[in-house]
């Protein structure tokens, strides 16, 4: 461990952030997923639907619910941008929450990845500014095993899946042909606003990570989430966006059962 980690994780007990939180730490869950998007209330109340026990924590937009086969503890929260995707990773990685999925969408960068199709980024290039904060230099990291999961899971479900290097920026609207031609020329599969900053956050934790995103975009064809998509598109769309949370839920450790219960 490294002299900053040591200065931040001495400065934070986890009783304190129990108490911050109103959180019984009986309840500290062994999963946080997080999502970047607008549609924030759209998205909350879709995800949340797959919990049992939903309840909000002190801190807005941490919703503490429990996943329905076996009880386990998860935490969701809808975060827009690297700054803010950070903050639940610190939170929950102070208190040894042991993985982090990342979900949402991304526009994609090469020609062969299409609107509707998912993306694993096994690496993420840090375009964002809160990556630094963590140790986070250049390119930040995914868990392997948890990709190679997630891969495995997605092709059970019929879906398409690209899984390479993904870039994280902090300018959604600054992106500019140049730009968009310079990241696909590097290798890209896609861009979005978190990912790199939750892995970087999350090894500075020493928590499992994994991003995945449904594409929305077609930026290297010229088409923004601005422009019209077909019916069909829409379709695909929608049925890459509404398997990731039971993906994230199905990535998460199985919970021991307690004594009374065996």
């Amino acid at each position: 461990m490294g002299s900053l980690e040591r200065r931040v994780l001495a400065a934070e007990e986890p009783i304190d952030w129990c108490r911050a939180l109103s959180l019984d730490p009986a309840d500290v869950p062994q999963l946080l997923v997080l999502e970047g998007s607008w549609w924030q209330r759209e998205r909350t109340a879709q995800r949340l639907a797959c919990l049992d026990d939903v309840r909000e924590l002190a801190f807005p937009e941490y919703h503490l619910g429990r996943r329905p086969a076996d009880g386990l503890a998860v935490v969701y929260s809808c975060v827009y941008g690297a700054p803010r995707a950070v903050e639940p990773v610190h939170v929950f990685g102070s208190l040894s929450t042991p993985t982090v999925v990342q979900i949402g969408s991304c526009g994609s960068l090469q020609p062969h990845v299409h609107t509707g199709d998912v993306v694993l980024a096994e690496t993420a290039a840090i375009g964002e500014g809160a990556s630094q904060y963590y140790g986070g230099d250049g390119t930040s990291s995914a868990t392997f095993e948890l990709v190679d999961r997630a891969e495995k899971a997605l092709a059970e479900r019929g879906l398409r899946v690209h899984r390479g290097p993904l870039v994280t920026t902090s300018a959604l609207f600054a992106q500019p042909p140049e730009r968009v031609a310079a990241w696909s020329k590097a290798g890209y599969l896609g861009v979005d606003m978190e990912t790199s900053a939750v892995f970087s956050a999350a090894r500075f934790f020493s928590m499992a990570a994994v991003s995945v995103l449904f594409v929305w975009d077609e930026l290297l064809a010229g088409r923004s989430f601005l422009h019209p998509y077909t019916e069909a598109e829409q379709s695909a769309q929608a049925r890459a966006n509404a398997a990731l949370m039971n993906l994230a839920l199905a990535l998460a450790p199985i919970r021991a059962a307690a004594p009374s219960e065996r």
